[in-house]
Order: C-alpha cells, then sequence, then structure tokens
C-alpha cells in the first residue's frame, strides 16, 4: 500500500513539474503586449532595410555610401548626390547601420561618437548629424577612389553605394581585383554621374558593379535640378 502511495506521488510531481515547465516555455513564445498583433514588428533585428539611391535598390543591415567630393563634382553633382544620401538614410532605422564617406585625395568617414571605421545606427539624431556634416562638405581637390573603398570596405558592410564622376586616375585591373579580395561578399553599386546620354557599362565602375554583384547606373546631370542657393 505504502509503495503504491509513493508511486501515486511520483506521478503527481513529474506530472505538475512538466505542467510547469509547458507553462514557462509557453510564456517565454509569446509576443509580448507590443499592440503589433502578435506579428513580428518592423524594425526588428531579424529584418532588412530596404533603401534606394538613384534608383538602385539594395537590402541589407549595414550599409555605406561614398561619395566623391573632389572639384570635378562642384555644382549640381555634389548637390543631388548629397540629397539622395539624405533621402535614403530615412529608410534605414535604429536597429540597422550605415556610414558615410566622402573623399577627394583623402577619405573622411562620417562619425558622430568615434574614430573613422565605425558604423552608426539610424536613428533620427544620426541622420540630423549627417545632415550637419554634409553641409560642412565641399566640392575640391582630387581624386583616390581606392583609399575611400578601401575604408568603406574595413567597415564591413553588406552594402557599399559609390558615386562619383569616375574622373582620373580610375581604378586599374589590379586595383579591381585587390577590391574583390579585401571585400569577398560586399555588393558595391556604382553611380556614375556624367554630362549627356553617354552610358559605360563596360568602363572600371561597371566592372567593379559586376565583379561584386552589384548594379551600375549612369546619371546625366545636363538633367538634374540646379542646387539651392
Amino acid at each position: 500500500m505504502a509503495v503504491c502511495v509513493y508511486r501515486i506521488f511520483r506521478v503527481t510531481l513529474l506530472l505538475a513539474v512538466t505542467a510547469s515547465l509547458f507553462g514557462a516555455l509557453a510564456r517565454a513564445i509569446e509576443p509580448e503586449n507590443d499592440h503589433s498583433g502578435g506579428r513580428l514588428l518592423l524594425g526588428s533585428p531579424g529584418e532588412k532595410a530596404h533603401v534606394s539611391l538613384f534608383g538602385v535598390k539594395a537590402e541589407g543591415s549595414k550599409f555605406v555610401y561614398v561619395l566623391d567630393r573632389s572639384g570635378s563634382t562642384e555644382g549640381k553633382l555634389i548637390a543631388a548626390a548629397k540629397a539622395e544620401i539624405l533621402a535614403s538614410i530615412e529608410k534605414i532605422d535604429d536597429v540597422h547601420q550605415f556610414q558615410l564617406v566622402v573623399y577627394n585625395e583623402r577619405p573622411k568617414a562620417f562619425n558622430p561618437a568615434g574614430p573613422n571605421g565605425h558604423l552608426a545606427f539610424g536613428s533620427d539624431a544620426n541622420r540630423a548629424e549627417v545632415k550637419k556634416f554634409l553641409g560642412t562638405i565641399d566640392a575640391e581637390g582630387g581624386t583616390d577612389h581606392f583609399a575611400a573603398l578601401s575604408l568603406a570596405i574595413r567597415m564591413r558592410p553588406d552594402v557599399i553605394f559609390l558615386l562619383t564622376d569616375g574622373d582620373k586616375p580610375t581604378l586599374n585591373a589590379q586595383e579591381l581585383a585587390r577590391i574583390d579580395r579585401i571585400g569577398p561578399g560586399i555588393i558595391i553599386h556604382t553611380i556614375q554621374f556624367g554630362e549627356g546620354a553617354h552610358r559605360d557599362a563596360n568602363g572600371w565602375m561597371g566592372k567593379l558593379a559586376q565583379q561584386t554583384g552589384g548594379e551600375y547606373r549612369y546619371v546625366d546631370t545636363t538633367k538634374l535640378a540646379a542646387p539651392a542657393k
């Protein structure tokens, strides 16, 4: 009789413990009362951000915009590029990251809190800082595309947007191959500015986009609006 009672006690205890564990598990996976109706909220870490620049679309969690600010980009080109970048980062929320590299002979990264190389989250505060930062940038000096791209690659983004008129010195075959080696898996979209209907998808910018799985886009500056005074 005592053995029977003991067995019944053990079974009852085991059932109680099992029910408690299942209850805890159910509470752990149940969506919190976040007014989302149990749906995955936009901006959650598992989702990718979707951005575009001059019609080139991209998705990912980390983006770097590389803007040529050498003397040849003065006027409508750099003004339009700044406006497009500001519009694009509006699509990056505070769980995704971005960075902006501007360059002539030397690259310079926007950074709200730390040395070059850190990505910034897509917060309203960081977007406001980017706007102020771009307001200090003028077109001047020469061009070093490779140094700017190397800095962007070291940040290990998912996607890089390169905006330039592609002025000399251009990237040669060895430099393109080196970028391919140091930036595996990084998609590089290239946006080239020029006057008229010229479109050279077989130039170095087209090759760079092709080898990284990106898209090449030509923008006719004669069709851009004049910069605001």
